[in-house]
């Protein structure tokens, strides 16, 4: 029955065949064999669509040695086939002249169609390493000028097969620092974009489960250091400081490897907001600052954050840094509590910031009254605001209720309130910039 088929589809396609293309073509197509060609060649085939690998295999190799032009799918098929009898083949000198056969079906892809070079160089290098690692170097070569050709349109497997190589050439080849660092940022970047564009879900998981190889091969190579990093994008930077695109991948890279303490790191961000500005990205550059004690920097920032925000919960934090930053810097503790108060009023719950006005309260107090009792009331409030932040937000009760334990020391005692003609259970009205009525307590 198989038979019959083979001569039927056989007898169409050269009638087709006469029509269309004179006897040159179709000995050039059909090779010596015209009739073999088409009986192999519908054989395999047939065999290929049930998986049937085992016998494909030789109708397979029987129409390629005789019409290897008759169709790209001879070199789509072929190494599939050929790595089936690769791992099934026990004698290792066979096994060897099998992987030899692989690696030249993409040499002849190259050959008969050359417009599938970039795509065969990356299928050559993946299979080069993985039957043979120790041709590492040749792996590289062939991958990176497969990438170099096809760009974004590289296949996943390639990418990290080209990160594996590069991190193996560094270990074994004194293959310089920055040039893993180059390679792999190249490799994110092409997968990043490639995510980006994919559309099913089982592309988006390929896409997603590569970045994290090359990630992970990366951040255990030893060449994922702040110093090779800065000394590769320092100069890309100062030539490219209007790209975006660059900025972002040196933050990131600079971001996932602990490097943001880094000058590069503060200027790249700061150009990102500038071409680009962002409460995030401005609320991040604020605390780089910050960190740095740069109060006037950093206040510019906060402004510019809150500013840009729309998120409620993300507005109260940044006013309650903006709040802490004034209070560091000194001389404006009205001004410092204002900025937590805007903080509560975007987050009524958020406890911290009536703890920051307690200890702004605490921290002036020597400065408010004109004797020691009124110094000694403001402890009254700075208490009253910590009681506050346990009451909103009983997750931070345990660090309240330290700070209460702490200021209540300070309390006036009752001698000298009754000095100043104050009873314990009254109320007292504490003056200067505070202005905020309390209960009067004894320590």
């Amino acid at each position: 029955m198989k038979t019959s088929i083979s001569n039927l589809i056989f007898g169409i396609i050269i009638i087709l065949f006469v029509k269309s293309a004179n006897s040159q073509d179709i000995m050039s197509k059909y090779g010596t064999d015209s009739a073999q060609c088409v009986r192999n060649l519908s054989l395999y085939t047939e065999f290929y669509k049930q998986k049937n690998y085992k016998d494909a295999y030789e109708p397979w190799k029987k129409a390629y040695a005789i019409c290897p032009k008759i169709t790209k799918n001879l070199f789509v098929h072929g190494p599939t086939l050929v790595k089936y009898k690769i791992k099934k083949e026990k004698n290792p000198e066979l096994k060897e002249k099998l992987i030899d056969t692989l690696l030249m079906i993409y040499d002849n892809r190259i050959i008969y169609y050359p417009k599938h070079e970039g795509l065969a160089l990356g299928r050559k290098g993946n299979d080069l390493f993985k039957f043979r690692t120790d041709k590492y170097n040749e792996a590289y070569e062939l991958i990176k000028k497969s990438i170099e050709i096809r760009g974004e349109k590289s296949e996943p497997m390639v990418i990290c097969q080209f990160m594996q190589t590069t991190v193996l050439k560094f270990k074994q080849d004194s293959f310089p620092k920055e040039n893993v660092v180059e390679n792999y940022s190249k490799s994110i970047s092409i997968l990043e974009k490639k995510l980006a564009k994919a559309t099913k879900d089982k592309n988006k998981e390929k896409m997603k489960n590569g970045i994290a190889n090359v990630e992970e091969l990366f951040s255990k190579s030893g060449a994922a250091d702040c110093e090779a990093l800065i000394n590769l994008f320092t100069t890309k930077f100062e030539k490219s400081p209007e790209d975006i695109e660059l900025l972002k991948k040196i933050i990131t890279l600079l971001d996932k490897t602990e490097c943001t303490d880094s000058d590069l790191f503060l200027k790249t961000s700061e150009q990102l907001n500038k071409l680009e500005p962002s409460a995030f990205s401005a609320h991040n550059i604020a605390r780089m600052y910050l960190k740095r004690a740069d109060y006037n920097n950093s206040s510019i920032y906060y402004k510019q954050a809150i500013e840009l925000e729309e998120d409620s919960l993300n507005l109260a934090k940044c006013c309650y840094e903006l709040a802490t930053l004034t209070h560091a810097k000194g001389g404006q503790p009205e001004l410092a509590r204002s900025y937590a108060y805007k903080s509560i009023n975007y987050n009524p719950n958020y406890g911290y910031s009536y703890i920051l006005i307690g200890k702004i309260y605490a921290a002036d107090a020597q400065n408010c009254g004109e004797n020691d009792f009124e110094h000694a009331a403001v402890y009254w409030v700075a208490v009253d605001k910590f009681i506050r932040a346990k009451n909103v937000d009983p997750s931070i009760a345990e660090e309240a209720n330290s700070e209460i334990a702490t200021y209540s020391q300070y309390f006036p005692d009752k001698e000298m309130a009754f000095f100043h003609g104050h009873n314990e259970g009254g109320t007292y009205t504490v003056g200067c910039w505070i202005n905020e009525t309390t209960k009067i307590r004894f320590k």
